[in-house]
């Protein structure tokens, strides 16, 4: 409630979205993740396209991964900035989605400095460990079964990212399980995430 009456005051202001998006990004760095999340939404709304992947880093903050998905959308994580990767890929993690974390952290790497560096090696590491083994069909099964719920709450790029994770993993599997279940879902959600993405 707090946060629709800040969102409520936020765009009566009459700021532009540039002042909301440093709004945000001044609260972000003081640890103020709900003031800053609603700063970046007003920017979001506004107009601003920077303003999504940082509503995405804040979400993260806040312990909401499946929302963070849908924040950072489909695309390529914000035209390379390794933050912001660094911010998806822990939105991966925080969900289970390790393929997507692993293939997000890979990325990282040394852009980011050495700390988040040394973080995503080591998440790196105890992705490495969790995925050893071949994935079981009961790990396919909930992929496929967070990536339907998902995609009935309209919330298509989380779900199209549990699509892709379960594909990635019945692509490890020597029986390929339910891989074309999940190629089916991923190519009706990815559309509908794209199409979701495109709307102001």
């Amino acid at each position: 409630m707090h946060a629709l009456i800040l969102l409520g005051v936020a765009l009566a202001a009459g700021a532009d979205a540039g002042e909301h998006l440093l709004a945000g990004a001044r609260h972000f760095r003081e640890g103020r993740y709900t003031e800053a999340l609603v700063e970046f939404r007003v920017a979001e709304r506004m107009g601003d396209p920077d303003a999504r992947p940082y509503a995405g880093a804040t979400l993260v903050k806040l312990g909401r991964p499946e929302e963070a998905l849908e924040a950072f959308g489909t695309g390529a994580a914000a035209g390379g900035d390794a933050l912001i990767a660094y911010y998806q890929a822990l939105a991966c993690y925080d969900a289970r989605l390790y393929l997507c974390a692993d293939a997000l952290l890979a990325g990282v790497g040394e852009r980011s400095g050495p700390r988040v560096a040394a973080e995503a090696a080591r998440l790196r590491a105890d992705i490495a460990r969790t995925l050893r083994a071949e994935p079981s069909t009961a790990a396919v099964d909930f992929y496929l079964a967070r990536c339907q719920a998902l995609g009935g709450e309209r919330r298509p790029a989380a779900a199209a990212a549990f699509c892709r994770e379960a594909a990635g993993l019945s692509a490890r599997r020597r029986d390929g399980y339910r891989r074309d279940d999940a190629r089916k879902l991923l190519a009706g959600l990815t559309a509908r995430a794209e199409a979701a993405e495109a709307r102001p």
